[in-house]
């Protein structure tokens, strides 16, 4: 399908090849990323400005049930900040955390009106993580100076240098691979390959830097599109889906088993291996479950749980505190700093997008609402075992990728395939 030319088409490009860098540069550290999004941001707002269909499509989504659903978690949220431990920075974390979703979701109506804008996107993505994602393979492999000048590190002070720096960005790998294949569906010929190999590295890298929280998303994101497969099907593509998640549950969690541990430490539960959850987690999460505990109902204050008494005190065998920074557990963290009060709004958002992409899937064989699913997955799964939900690289992978799904619409599906 042919567009034809409009205003500020150099901005536009533009604007799609930095939202398509944007998390790829994650390889050069956080500040890389967070930066480009700005970027982003600023000219997107002034095409908002410039263009009503983005405006209306930004507004349309705002109002939309789901956008009604968000806006009534983020209140419930709020209601714990007047009772925080620090109430600052609990603002700024719900404010921030809301502003990456309005963000994003400006980035989605800016990208589902210009399909030149989607494509750009994607190609530029695809060609930025390949150079990212090779050029730390190959540093493993003992060629490191790629690696070092996309980082801008150039003083060697261990020979593991490659793998212990690549783990935050394979962390971000971990929501790439989702969108990869993704695009692979999208794209033709030589750009489907490159997505198919560009998810093979990204999977690679989680292997190498014992990212054990990444395999946990994995394995969430393959049953839930083995589910939403199961259903599209008759029974013996159930019985066969059924098979599928329980030899990847299997070899998933031998991998898992098998990656490198945290060194050891008393573990709080016998039924829980250490291999699988490492005993500092359990510590941090028993601990944790035991200050909700004391304060149920609006807990701690966002982004503040690690400001309760006996946070800072040192676990035997280890050197580090009782909560370092945080639970390493979404769930736990926004039932610890919102309570009830805040968590159930929030479960019930994240189950709503949930439902709604497997029933979109399920009803219209929608490969973009499978592909928002798997990344959800992926994402929501990670983040039960690592990361603070409030991180900002993290909400801004997730968002922005969600949002790069949904801009192509479900009836420009065939268009693109042509």
């Amino acid at each position: 399908m042919t567009q034809p030319q409009r205003p500020d088409t150099l901005l536009r490009d533009l604007t799609a090849i930095t939202l398509g860098l944007t998390v790829p540069a994650m390889v050069s550290g956080r500040a890389v990323l967070q930066g480009l999004a700005a970027a982003a941001l600023l000219m997107a707002l002034w095409l908002a400005w410039r263009d009503p269909q983005i405006r209306a499509s930004f507004g349309s989504a705002v109002k939309s049930r789901f956008g009604y659903v968000v806006l009534f978690a983020f209140a419930a949220m709020a209601a714990s900040i007047p009772t925080s431990l620090d109430p600052m920075r609990s603002f700024e974390a719900w404010a921030r955390t809301l502003g990456y979703i309005g963000g994003c979701t400006l980035f989605w109506a800016f990208l589902y009106n210009d399909l030149r804008a989607q494509v750009f996107f994607r190609r530029t993505f695809l060609i930025a993580i390949l150079v990212g994602t090779g050029a730390v393979a190959i540093g493993q492999l003992g060629w490191e100076f790629p690696y070092r000048l996309l980082r801008g590190d150039f003083v060697p002070w261990a020979t593991i240098w490659a793998f212990i720096t690549a783990k935050g960005f394979a962390a971000a790998l971990a929501c790439c691979v989702p969108l990869s294949l993704w695009i692979a569906i999208k794209e033709p010929g030589s750009w489907r390959a490159a997505a198919v190999c560009a998810a093979l590295l990204q999977i690679g890298l989680t292997i190498t830097t014992a990212n054990k929280s990444a395999w946990g998303g994995f394995l969430a994101m393959i049953l839930a599109v083995g589910i939403s497969m199961a259903f599209r099907g008759n029974r013996k593509t159930l019985i066969a889906w059924a098979f599928g998640g329980i030899a990847a549950t299997t070899v998933i969690l031998t991998l898992v088993y098998e990656l490198p541990d945290e060194p050891p430490a008393p573990a709080v539960w016998d039924w829980m291996p250490p291999q699988l959850v490492d005993t500092h987690r359990q510590q941090i999460w028993h601990f944790t479950a035991e200050k909700i505990a004391e304060a149920p109902w609006l807990g701690y204050g966002m982004n503040s749980i690690d400001r309760v008494p006996g946070a800072k005190k040192i676990l035997p065998g280890y050197v580090v505190e009782a909560l370092p920074s945080h639970p390493h557990n979404w769930m736990l963290e926004i039932l610890g700093e919102t309570g009830v009060v805040g968590f159930v709004p929030v479960l019930i958002a994240v189950f709503w997008l949930a439902g709604r992409c497997l029933l979109r899937f399920v009803r219209n064989r929608n490969v973009n609402a499978l592909a928002q699913l798997g990344l959800s997955a992926v994402f929501w799964g990670s983040s039960l075992f690592n990361f603070s939900i409030w991180s900002t690289w993290w909400l801004v992978t997730y968002f922005l990728f969600m949002a790069a799904i949904g801009a192509n619409g479900p009836e420009r599906d065939a268009e693109d395939r042509r």
